[in-house]
């Protein structure tokens, strides 16, 4: 029998679908130590319990006194959608057939495209992960990657100076960019291509030139992700309203916060944040702390002048190695913003998971199909509904830190 595009795509799903979704699962080091959670979806939407509040009727009282009335213990019921992830495959016609005589061409072309999906998607769920969330017109908003510090004209330049240094990681040359108005976040101009990727002076070069509408204080997000993209740690860990529930009126869903951009890594400000779930958060330790590498880099440095660390590493249950400290460890991501560190405390914050990462089957099976825009072409879909929550909030603490100097 000839070989087929539907005998290269029963191959392509059994090889890589559970290689490629291991390799998104454990994308980080939070991914890959959180606790994951497949049964709490209803609909689509992750709903939990919080016990947000204590009952006052402890009483002490004297002989035949009249007892503290009974009240009880407090809960919420909290929501959130799960976030619809996508990484899309295609494959002309052309090339499908005229590479079907080439032995192994066709396969190759499919390994290649695997591969590259693994890292896309890989990188950009740790990009989420960190990200933050937006109050636009008093609702938050995630997917927003960085503001303008500076009003482009109607050159090619977007200057994001005002951001941290790792947050340019976030960027690559050929990715495409939508510039959301500040104050109600509609599309100001869409669909740009980055070409080029400045660290130094903090800067995007994109391929069309800038509307003159844009304006600095203006967002960045990745085309057709604003409000689309999973809950990141800078929101999680924030002081804005989360899933329904302002911490302002409910104390108990807010996480810990400790020092500010101007106080340097160390492990007396590690120690303090750890003190501080304990006694102003739910009492919890938390035992994972996330910085970028630089940071630790930083720490390492401190502590080996301090004749205090011998280079000693921990290997997580992920695979991740940190840096052993007193309490718990630290792992380094290229994409958490350098002046941020998270302290988490692994199974208060969870996965929810409505559909785990796989490849969308037709009705026979077959990973590919035909292309739905009309071409003669074949696509393929790998997909995951997913978002990340704090079962509890205040079982964490977000740590502002200063750049670091050597």
């Amino acid at each position: 029998m000839p070989q087929s595009v539907a005998n290269f795509t029963n191959a392509m799903k059994e090889n890589y679908g559970p290689g490629l979704r291991n390799a998104v699962n454990n994308s980080n080091p939070v991914w890959g130590e959180v606790s994951t959670n497949t049964e709490d979806i209803i609909g689509t939407e992750a709903v939990w319990s919080v016990h947000s509040g204590r009952s006052s009727s402890t009483s002490a009282r004297g002989e035949l006194a009249a007892l503290a009335a009974a009240d009880r213990q407090r809960h919420i019921k909290l929501r959130r959608g799960l976030a619809y992830i996508y990484h899309t495959l295609k494959v002309s016609g052309p090339a499908k057939h005229l590479t079907r005589g080439k032995e192994g061409a066709f396969a190759s072309a499919i390994a290649t495209e695997t591969m590259g999906a693994e890292k896309d998607l890989k990188n950009d769920m740790a990009r989420q992960t960190m990200g933050q969330g937006i109050s636009i017109s008093g609702t938050v908003r995630t997917g927003i990657m960085a503001t303008l510090s500076a009003d482009p004209g109607t050159g090619t330049t977007l200057t994001i100076a005002n951001e941290d240094d790792s947050i340019m990681r976030h960027f690559f040359v050929g990715m495409r960019i939508d510039v959301l108005a500040a104050a109600s976040g509609a599309v100001v101009q869409a669909n740009l291509e980055v070409t080029a990727v400045n660290t130094g002076p903090k800067t995007l070069t994109i391929g069309t030139a800038a509307d003159a509408a844009i304006a600095s204080g203006d967002y960045v997000c990745r085309t057709g992700n604003y409000d689309e993209e999973i809950d990141g740690l800078r929101f999680l860990l924030g002081t804005q309203a989360y899933a329904g529930v302002d911490p302002a009126v409910t104390p108990a869903w807010q996480a810990v916060q400790v020092g500010s951009v101007s106080t340097g890594i160390s492990e007396v400000l590690i120690d303090q944040a750890i003190e501080g779930v304990q006694v102003d958060g739910d009492g919890s330790t938390p035992e994972l702390f996330v910085c970028e590498h630089t940071q630790r880099r930083k720490l390492a440095s401190l502590l080996q002048a301090q004749k205090r660390f011998e280079g000693r590493e921990m290997t997580l249950t992920s695979g991740w190695k940190g840096l052993s400290l007193s309490q718990g460890v630290l792992v380094a991501d290229r994409y958490c913003p350098t002046t941020y560190m998270f302290g988490l405390t692994k199974p208060e914050m969870q996965r929810f998971v409505g559909l785990d990462f796989q490849w969308d089957e037709d009705d026979d099976g077959g990973v590919f199909f035909k292309a739905l825009d009309g071409s003669d072409a074949v696509e393929a879909r790998f997909k995951g509904y997913t978002n990340l929550a704090p079962v509890t909030r205040n079982s964490h603490v977000l740590v502002r830190v200063a750049e670091p100097t050597f």
